[in-house]
C-alpha cells in the first residue's frame, strides 16, 4: 500500500448498511477503486444482533493515532431510530445501544 491513499467508508448503496469497505487510490482527487470488504457491523437491522429494525450503525472512523504498522483501529456508532420517551423505547430499555464500537482491521 506504499504510495497509495486509503479510504474507509460505510457502504452507501443501502441506507445505514452494516458493511464497511476500504478503497485505494494513487491520487486522492482521482477516485478510489479496489473495493475491499473490511468489516460487517453486527448490530443494525432486523437480522442484526439486537433483532430490531430501528437499530442503525454509522460513521466509521479510523483512529490513526491508535493504529499500528499492520492494522487500523476503526470505530463506528450505533443508535436507534426509536425516539419515543417511554419505558419500552429502545434507549430506555437498553442504554448500551447508543455508544461507539471499535475493531481492528488488518491493512492489506
Amino acid at each position: 500500500m506504499e504510495g497509495q491513499f486509503l479510504l474507509i467508508s460505510q457502504d452507501s448503496t443501502e441506507a445505514f448498511s452494516g458493511q464497511i469497505n476500504a478503497f485505494t487510490s494513487c491520487d486522492p482527487f482521482d477516485g478510489f477503486t479496489n473495493k475491499t470488504s473490511v468489516y460487517r457491523m453486527p448490530e443494525p437491522g432486523l437480522l442484526g444482533s439486537y433483532l430490531d429494525p430501528d437499530i442503525i450503525s454509522y460513521n466509521p472512523h479510523v483512529h490513526y493515532e491508535q493504529s499500528t504498522e499492520g492494522s487500523l483501529l476503526i470505530s463506528y456508532n450505533v443508535n436507534s431510530m426509536d425516539n419515543r420517551v417511554q419505558p419500552d423505547a429502545d434507549h430506555y430499555r437498553d442504554p448500551k445501544i447508543y455508544r461507539p464500537r471499535f475493531f481492528r482491521a488488518t491493512i492489506f
